[in-house]
């Protein structure tokens, strides 16, 4: 068959409706609301093969800027890889693959990836190699103190939140900078109950319950500020213990365990810097993609 690849799907309305109703049919997912909130960016750049009218297959490369240690990096990290099923096994993943290869792999510092189990073994014929990564819990009892559900459909709550993701997570040893389009991709849509104003510390937690566990995904404040003071007040009443979403700067206080990656490997490609290789670190969990 001959394929078109289109690189610019979201800003052509029809491309972009059948981006969607593959993501749909594949994810159960849309980013329609997302791009027409105005929070789709340049960085997010899928590369979408079309038959005719109809999108068969897509793998996006999401550019992003991390700083680690004090170093800032510029890192792509792949995303919604997918592919109609009436078109799978024609190596149409592969074709796109080698597409963002030559585009990126030297215009970037590392390339990276989350894949499921069922394609754990197709990565590495691309030079890809599996990292292990390592979450990070403590006992906590709670602190008293108010926390304000923020509202995600409310102007000024959105400002707000942008404001604190400006101030960053100073608590975190790798961070994800100057992205709010992805933040907002979780918290305008799947988190958008899980977003907290913690007046007593001047911070926005994001994070979810589940029993007597506090799922903490992200801090946002300025710094000078203790960690574990922060969780105890961002805590809801009833926990026991926080679980981090991502590497805290100062862990020694901390319970340290590999993450049950079974379906959600971390892959990185060998031929640039790896960062994880040899290090107790987990990717900040609201910035897959």
């Amino acid at each position: 068959m001959n394929y078109q690849l289109c690189k610019d799907v979201m800003r052509n309305d029809a491309r972009r409706k059948a981006f969607n109703e593959l993501a749909d049919k594949t994810f159960q997912l849309s980013f329609e609301n997302w791009y027409q909130d105005g929070y789709w960016e340049e960085t997010n750049m899928p590369y979408t093969l079309f038959d005719g009218k109809k999108a068969v297959a897509n793998v996006s490369a999401n550019r992003m800027e991390l700083i680690w240690q004090g170093k800032k990096c510029n890192y792509i990290q792949l995303g919604t890889v997918m592919t109609d099923v009436s078109y799978r096994n024609q190596g149409l993943s592969r074709l796109l693959m080698d597409e963002i290869m030559k585009d990126w792999e030297t215009q970037c510092d590392a390339i990276f990836l989350f894949a499921n189990k069922r394609v754990l073994d197709f990565y590495p014929k691309f030079g890809f190699k599996r990292e292990k990564q390592y979450r990070y819990s403590t006992r906590v009892d709670k602190a008293p103190g108010l926390r304000r559900k923020m509202d995600m459909s409310c102007l000024q709550d959105r400002e707000m939140l942008k404001k604190y993701y400006l101030k960053s997570n100073p608590f975190s040893n790798l961070q994800v900078v100057n992205n709010y389009s992805v933040l907002m991709f979780y918290c305008s849509s799947f988190m958008k109950d899980s977003v907290y104003y913690i007046p007593q510390c001047d911070a926005v937690v994001i994070g979810e319950q589940e029993g007597s566990v506090f799922h903490c995904f992200e801090i946002f404040c300025d710094g000078g500020k203790n960690l574990n003071d922060m969780i105890r007040l961002a805590a809801p009443e009833g926990i026991n213990e926080v679980i981090l979403g991502f590497t805290p700067k100062d862990g020694l206080s901390y319970k340290i365990k590999p993450v049950d990656d079974s379906d959600n490997a971390l892959f990185v490609l060998k031929s640039k810097e790896n960062i994880f290789e040899g290090q107790e670190l987990i990717f900040p969990e609201i910035f897959h993609t």
